[in-house]
């Protein structure tokens, strides 16, 4: 049977009411159209719904049944067109994000605080992890979208858009060290504080360094950027990480001249193909574009 919702609601509205005229009110459509709707749902149905009286519309014993399951129907879908509502305005929702300790900091920071301003019933969820980590979540539908820095990811059912630029280079305390490094070939002569060699900066770094015939070889290595600014910090070797990090969290630290020869890392959003974003990511990513 091919089901016509709106002759359902004209039933429920009569039958709660009990009355044509009453029903006619609240329906905004007239008694003829009404005695048409329950003629037609009726003959669908083959039986009768309803007697009729000079005293109104009295439920047969039959559409006493009928009622309470088409009540309980109406009262779950205009539970579901409510809750809809909810998440199209923001009052309701959840979102999922994938990024780095490091890129949470400088890149989602400010969209998170004036989001979450505008829209504080909103949770937020934040998974900080390697990239390919975060991007096989991605795929996975476990995450709505994630922030990451450039590399080769070749994804065919990702969208991948570019929403930043950071400066990156290696860092040095100058209490511990001095800058006499003039190639990349001079790194290797001073302990090297690096990224863990699967993480996105190291392979970024590890690439330049090859295009100039250099294979850096790290005296330590870590998880995140946050370790490698706070070991230089404190005299540890000098590291590679992104300049405002460090400078945020260490305005004494400073560059080596060689950070010329270095180019700005690229910031990606991706997103994936074949999920369809909710309204609150969607409402998210405007911020995030819109601060960066």
């Amino acid at each position: 049977m091919n089901i016509d919702l709106e002759l359902y609601r004209v039933f429920y509205t009569v039958a709660k009411n009990k009355h044509m005229t009453r029903a006619s009110e609240e329906l905004h459509i007239s008694q003829p159209a009404i005695s048409q709707s329950i003629k037609k749902l009726e003959d669908q149905l083959g039986g009768t719904l309803f007697l009729r009286s000079n005293k109104g519309m009295e439920l047969t014993s039959e559409g006493e049944m009928f009622y309470e399951y088409v009540k309980g129907a109406l009262e779950l879908i205009n539970n579901a067109e409510n809750e809809f509502t909810s998440f199209k305005d923001l009052s309701k929702g959840e979102i999922k994000i994938g990024c780095s300790t490091t890129l949470t900091k400088l890149v989602l920071i400010n969209s998170l605080k004036e989001f979450h301003h505008d829209y504080p019933n909103i949770n937020i969820s934040i998974t900080n992890d390697l990239t390919s980590n975060l991007i096989s979540d991605l795929k996975l539908g476990k995450l709505d979208f994630v922030i990451f820095n450039e590399s080769n990811i070749k994804e065919t059912n990702l969208n991948l858009e570019k929403v930043k630029e950071l400066k990156q280079g290696f860092i040095y305390n100058s209490e511990f060290f001095d800058d006499d490094v003039n190639s990349f070939e001079d790194l290797n002569r001073i302990p090297l504080i690096l990224q863990k060699s699967e993480s996105n900066s190291r392979q970024s770094l590890d690439y330049i360094a090859l295009q100039n015939n250099v294979k850096l070889i790290p005296k330590m290595e870590v998880v995140s950027q946050e370790l490698i600014v706070e070991f230089v910090n404190i005299g540890l070797g000098i590291g590679f990480s992104t300049i405002d990090l460090a400078k945020r969290n260490h305005p004494n630290l400073k560059e080596l001249n060689i950070n010329k020869k270095i180019p700005n890392i690229d910031i990606y959003l991706a997103t994936n193909k074949s999920i369809s974003l909710t309204f609150a990511s969607k409402t998210f990513i405007k911020y995030l574009k819109k601060s960066n």
